[in-house]
C-alpha cells in the first residue's frame, strides 16, 4: 500500500497554504490580543482564526497519519508538526481554555513561517522530489 498519492497531498499542503495566508491577511491589522478581545467584531475574527489553525491542525494531523509520521520530520524538521497538531486538539476540546495570548503569538510569529515552509514543501512535492518517498510500499 502507498502511503499517499502526490496529488492528494498537494492539495492538502495548498490547503494549509491557503488557511495560513487567510490568518495572515485577517489580522494584519491585529497589533496585540487586546484587539480580539475588546469589541464583538474581534471576537468573531479570534473565532474565526482559531477553526482556521483547527483545520490546519486536522489536515497536518491527516497527512502525518498517512505518512506514518514519516513525513515532516524526517523532511522539515524547522516546523514543530506535534504541536500544530497539539493545538487542534486544544482548539477542538478544550477551546474555552485557549490562550488568547498564544493565539496571537502564534499568528505573528508562527504562521508565516508556516505558510513560507509549506510552499516550500508544496514545490518539492510537485516537482517529484518524494516520488519515491510517497510511492513506498509497507
Amino acid at each position: 500500500m502507498r502511503y499517499m498519492s502526490k496529488e492528494i497531498l498537494a492539495d492538502q499542503l495548498a490547503f494549509i497554504k491557503e488557511q495560513a495566508e487567510f490568518i495572515q491577511d485577517t489580522t494584519s491589522e491585529i497589533t496585540g490580543v487586546n484587539d480580539f478581545l475588546s469589541s464583538q467584531s474581534g471576537m468573531v475574527l479570534y473565532n474565526s482564526t482559531c477553526m482556521c489553525l483547527q483545520t490546519i491542525g486536522e489536515t497536518v494531523k491527516k497527512i502525518d497519519e498517512s505518512t506514518k509520521g514519516n513525513f515532516f520530520s524526517t523532511y522539515y524538521p524547522e516546523i514543530p508538526w506535534k504541536s500544530v497538531i497539539g493545538l487542534r486538539n486544544v482548539i477542538s476540546h478544550e477551546y474555552q481554555d485557549t490562550d488568547h495570548g498564544e493565539i496571537f503569538n502564534i499568528i505573528k510569529l508562527d504562521i508565516p513561517k508556516l505558510t513560507l515552509v509549506v510552499g516550500t514543501i508544496i514545490n518539492d512535492v510537485t516537482s517529484g522530489r518524494y516520488d519515491d518517498f510517497l510511492n513506498k510500499k509497507e
